[in-house]
């Protein structure tokens, strides 16, 4: 793994800093740090712990999921401007998928004390950035229960869509306030 400070405005594209006037990308920029890693690298793993927002600058990553049973799922390939971590940086658990460097890749990371701090400095970029995150879980969200859905329905058994069922109810009153 190489470190670099690269320039900024290669980011600027990503999702979670749009909108955001120049004063609020110098206290974001203020708050992270430049990592790079080569092809093949693992940048996070599965099961590890860390609280860091990673948001890639340059090159592609890919999510892997372990599976069980040597059985390994990639679940996404990300690109510039792409995000990961942000699960276990909202909640402190270990992270659920392992995150591989396709290509060179040069991220930026936020760690949970720097949006501390930002969240007492300027509230402003913590409320994007925590809602652009929120955003992107959504998203994320979404397209994963209608792609459950799409696999239930095609399998045509009756006890999958009880399951599917039973677990949406448990997955939505968990949080029913």
């Amino acid at each position: 793994m190489t470190q670099n400070n690269n320039n900024p405005s290669q980011v600027a594209q990503c999702a979670v800093l749009q909108d955001m006037d120049e004063s609020e990308l110098e206290a974001f920029f203020g708050h992270v740090e430049f990592r790079c890693f080569d092809a093949g690298d693992s940048i996070l793993k599965e099961g590890e712990s860390s609280q860091y927002l990673w948001i890639i600058a340059t090159g592609k990553c890919q999510i892997i999921k372990d599976c069980g049973e040597g059985i390994q799922n990639t679940l996404a390939v990300l690109e510039p401007g792409g995000v990961f971590g942000e699960m276990s940086f909202f909640e402190e658990a270990p992270h659920s998928a392992t995150v591989h460097a396709l290509t060179d890749v040069e991220t930026m990371l936020l760690s949970r004390p720097g949006y501390d701090e930002l969240i007492e400095s300027h509230p402003s970029v913590a409320y994007k950035i925590a809602s652009r995150i929120v955003g992107l879980v959504a998203s994320r969200l979404r397209q994963m229960d209608e792609w459950t859905c799409r696999l239930v329905e095609q399998q045509g058994c009756e006890e999958r869509h009880a399951e599917w069922q039973d677990f949406r109810n448990k997955l939505y009153s968990e949080w029913s306030f």
